[in-house]
């Protein structure tokens, strides 16, 4: 027997998000680039800023965050330059600042191709997001609420730390989700929603799981393990 859900209209959500260039560049991006002046001043709010180019990259499709990638880094050395003059150590930073770009260049080089399409599916989620959590909760089944946000989990996990081991987990929780979904026989103008949702949900993750296998994982990790080192290092050097 179907049961049947009424589900109250809601509004689209529009939502900003806040890890993460291509060889050839357009003149209309070399008129976008933003200047050094819109940056911050400082190193450590300079790396902040570009890891913060990094997520928005990977997590959103944001093609203009890779400008501002390249310019807070370029911005780096520089001042890292200064520092050096000043007769502070700064040979273990830019060696691992140095290493840091050349993979986060070929994170970028290697999400190019994929940005637009992820953009898509990212805009997608944020507008629908809402509608998708008050039909949940409006199903009101506790099992079904607690196997989603598992699901949202392990997709962060794996943007952040990606492993074999996370993306089997990831796929396995999407599958338990559709299907206590689809043992709920709702309405189709109910479950076709929620289908929709989760289908953009996969391929998103799909789509930076294919850029991240372009690259290689210890890529990505060797970022984050770089990324470490040098906001220590650069903690160390006084204020200009």
């Amino acid at each position: 027997m179907k049961k049947f859900l009424l589900l109250i209209p809601v509004g689209l959500l529009a939502a900003t998000g806040v890890f993460w260039f291509t060889a050839e560049k357009n003149i209309a991006s070399i008129q976008n680039a933003p200047s050094n002046a819109n940056l911050p001043h400082g190193s450590q709010e300079l790396f902040t800023e570009s890891e913060r180019s990094l997520r928005q990259i990977v997590r959103h499709g944001d093609e203009q965050s890779i400008q501002k990638l390249n310019a807070s880094l370029e911005a780096i050395n520089t001042e890292l330059l200064q520092r050096q003059k000043q007769g502070f150590a700064v040979k273990d930073i830019e060696a691992h600042l140095s290493q840091y770009k050349h993979d986060s260049m070929l994170l970028s080089d290697k999400f190019t191709p994929y940005l637009k399409q992820l953009h898509q599916y990212d805009l997608y989620e944020e507008t629908h997001e809402k509608s998708f959590m008050t039909a949940i909760e409006q199903i009101g089944l506790y099992e079904l609420k607690t196997s989603y946000e598992e699901l949202g989990k392990l997709r962060t996990d794996y943007i952040k730390e990606p492993s074999d081991t996370t993306k089997l987990a990831y796929e396995t929780q999407l599958n338990k989700v559709t299907q206590i979904i689809t043992e709920l026989y709702l309405d189709s103008t109910i479950d076709k929603p929620l289908f929709d949702y989760l289908t953009n949900h996969k391929h998103y993750f799909e789509t930076i799981d294919t850029a991240y296998n372009e690259i290689g994982f210890e890529r990505i990790h060797q970022l984050r393990t770089n990324g470490y080192a040098i906001k220590t290092g650069l903690q160390l050097l006084p204020t200009l």
